[in-house]
């Protein structure tokens, strides 16, 4: 989650690199420090800008129950004080040299990233330096900030019952895997959070052999090695602890779970365990997954909205969900309210997305269905990545997940490549009542159904 919105509107065209899109993937490096900071340069000299993620293999999926929520509280705590920042200062440094910055940390690793006038890099890296093994963690400061913590959690999720409804699927769809932890914590184990746990979760896993420094903009590639090495190569390698993929694609029967609140709109999730890129046995089945994502869910044309929306008027707004990048197994998830105007059980929504499932699994999707799939993917990541951010996102998902950094480099030649019988293959394999788990959000009338 991110720790706050920071924007700076000055740099706005800079950050969308003025406009320009990027014709040809930008020039990538990779190099790694004796100590084991891995750096990855991609130089995209657009803008006179840079962007600096700092990347930690630390999330969610790492925490032991009854210590959810140490990853993100951290994330929060880093900024509270350092051996070169007061308390808030770092913020301050970066605006008033043009620059934004923010943070945020999900179920594999933990980002903290900057983007300046490419002139300020040092700056930039000095500061993620700092973060690295710089921080003080004072125990008032901990009072301060666990207290915002609580109230995001209270905000976010206690108050929303949307949040409140896909905790609780996260919690039944990974009965085996570690991915059922919230990033945000349980409130039960931050209301009783020390901060010693805190001092020992930093000491523990933000070490330069578990970092990737992104540097991504207008930059060199011989003088970003000198300014790394300058800020990064004095700290020491650690022994880390051993981690274990968050494994559960495996089928384990259908699982339900209900959440009653004051809601005008019932909603029902459905959500199905599959594999990802780093969890898969063939790479074709997450190309698979993917065309599917985009053949249901996006676009004008996509079967659920089409048929289902505006066709039958059965449900409302249907979004299909599916992250390909991940250091474990996922969800591929199915959501829709029910339409007020015609309204009927959240069961018959079930049945009739179901049905749509059916018909892939009986028939496989027209070549013409197919192309537009895959336009629409490759549009989307083309968009992500006219952004310095967004490449610098995007390489993070990849090394966060165990992955290269070149995973996507064929992207188009690898979804060009699955054909209609393969997307029906995925279809019958993942989308099964075995692998399903169902999440339905009700009116608090509802209960006595």
């Amino acid at each position: 989650m991110d720790r706050r919105i920071s924007f700076t509107s000055g740099l706005l065209g800079l950050l969308l690199v003025s406009g320009q899109a990027l014709a040809d993937p930008p020039d990538r490096h990779e190099f790694t420090l004796e100590n084991g900071l891995h750096v990855v340069v991609s130089e995209d000299r657009r803008a006179p800008v840079v962007t600096t993620h700092l990347l930690i293999k630390v999330g969610s999926s790492h925490e032991y129950p009854g210590q959810s929520g140490l990853s993100h509280a951290l994330e929060h705590l880093l900024y509270r004080g350092s051996a070169k920042t007061a308390p808030g200062e770092f913020s301050k440094v970066i605006e008033r040299l043009g620059g934004t910055d923010n943070a945020y940390t999900n179920r594999d690793f933990t980002v903290h990233h900057q983007t300046l006038p490419s002139e300020r890099l040092a700056v930039a890296l000095e500061l993620s330096a700092d973060l690295l093994k710089g921080a003080h963690l004072s125990d008032s400061e901990f009072v301060r900030e666990i207290e915002a913590v609580r109230s995001e959690r209270r905000e976010r999720v206690d108050e929303y019952p949307a949040a409140r409804l896909d905790e609780q699927l996260q919690a039944i769809a990974y009965p085996q895997s570690s991915y059922r932890t919230p990033v945000i914590g349980w409130m039960s184990d931050l209301e009783r959070m020390h901060n010693d746990e805190l001092q020992a979760w930093y000491r523990t896993w933000y070490a330069p052999n578990n970092a990737t420094l992104i540097i991504v903009g207008d930059v060199q590639l011989d003088a970003v090695r000198r300014e790394v090495e300058q800020y990064f190569a004095g700290f020491t390698r650690q022994i880390l602890p051993r981690t274990k993929l968050p494994l559960q694609s495996a089928a384990t029967g259908p699982r339900r779970v209900t959440v009653y609140d004051a809601v005008n709109r019932p909603r029902l999730v459905m959500a199905f365990n599959v594999p990802t890129y780093a969890t898969a046995e063939s790479a074709t089945d997450v190309h698979a997954l993917r065309l599917l994502d985009a053949l249901l869910g996006k676009g004008l044309s996509a079967r659920l909205s089409t048929r289902l929306e505006r066709q039958q008027a059965l449900l409302f707004s249907p979004k299909v969900s599916y992250g390909a990048l991940a250091r474990g197994d996922t969800l591929f998830e199915i959501s829709a309210s029910i339409n007020t105007a015609q309204p009927k059980p959240l069961a018959d929504l079930q049945a009739a997305i179901w049905a749509q499932l059916q018909a892939i699994k009986s028939t496989p999707p027209s070549t013409a269905e197919l192309a537009r799939a895959r336009a629409l993917l490759l549009a989307e990541n083309t968009f992500f990545q006219d952004s310095l951010s967004g490449q610098a996102s995007d390489i993070a998902a990849m090394l966060g997940s165990g992955l290269p950094a070149s995973q996507l480099d064929n992207d188009r030649s690898n979804l060009e490549g699955v054909t209609p019988e393969q997307v029906q293959q995925a279809a019958s394999d993942y989308f099964t009542a075995e692998r399903l788990a169902v999440a339905y959000l009700q009116a608090k009338e509802a209960d006595d159904e």
